[in-house]
Order: C-alpha cells, then structure tokens, then sequence
C-alpha cells in the first residue's frame, strides 16, 4: 500500500518527468529499471513505489535534487 509520502513523492516525480518532456520508457532506461516499472509506479492499483535509490537516479537524470521530490514538512 502506498503512503501519503509515497504519492507525494511519486506525483511530483511525474510532474517534473512531464515538464521536461521525458516519457516513462525514457526515464526508465536512465535510471536503470524496465520499462514497466515507471508505469506500474504511476498508476495507483499498482503496489510499486520508488525507494532512495531511485529517487537520487532520478534527480540526477533530471538535473535537480532530491529534495525536490520530498514535501518540505512531514506527511
């Protein structure tokens, strides 16, 4: 099941992923994972979430920090 913290997280990844214009096979291949993954991550019937790991690939494949994918006060 997927926190508060976990949808945060993944919704602004997705926001950020979208502004730049990088599709979810794309953002998959940087980081390292399948295809599948990113889209089981955004899609909300499905368990899968990111971990630290991927969120410090992603912020690196996007060009920005981590913390801008965490809430600035606790969920």
């Amino acid at each position: 099941m997927k926190t508060a913290v976990d949808n945060y997280v993944i919704e602004a990844v997705r926001k950020e992923r979208m502004a730049q214009k990088i599709s979810q096979a794309t953002l998959a291949y940087g980081i390292g994972v399948s295809d599948s993954f990113i889209g089981q991550v955004e899609n909300p019937k499905h368990r899968a979430k990111y971990n630290l790991k991927h969120i410090n690939e992603i912020a690196r494949f996007l060009g920005c920090s981590p913390r801008d994918f965490l809430p600035e006060k606790p969920l």
